[in-house]
């Protein structure tokens, strides 16, 4: 790796702080491994559609069951379960049984993430 180092030019400064990391190789040791990654990933594309990203909202205010979703957004019943769905693989938000309901509401990681959205 240092030979591939030695090839391209960077600042000095640049230089010093990769070498103290262990150079690329360090870098590359501190990376997430390829299922954080993929977790990162299927988050970010929960969060990158405005339905899924206001249902997330909705329910970090209230747990809510399919037809108060519907009745909020007005979205047909067969779309607010995909959005659901892919909100629930990619760890944000979980569902109970009541009866004939299933009630979905926040993960801790879905609380966090509204939490940090916020902020903006």
């Amino acid at each position: 790796m240092l030979e591939i180092m030695d090839e391209i030019v960077i600042p000095d400064s640049i230089r010093c702080e990769l070498e103290g990391k262990g150079g690329i190789a360090g870098i590359s040791g501190l990376l997430p491994d390829d299922l954080k990654i993929e977790a990162i990933v299927s988050v970010a594309r929960a969060l990158s559609d405005p339905m899924r990203l206001r249902v997330l909202f909705a329910l970090s205010l209230q747990p809510m069951c399919v037809c108060l979703l519907v009745a909020m957004t007005g979205y047909a019943y067969s779309k607010m379960s995909y959005h659901l769905s892919v909100l629930k693989e990619s760890g944000l938000v979980c569902s109970r049984q009541e009866g004939n309901y299933l009630i979905y509401y926040t993960t801790d990681l879905g609380k966090k993430l509204v939490e940090w959205i916020e902020t903006f």
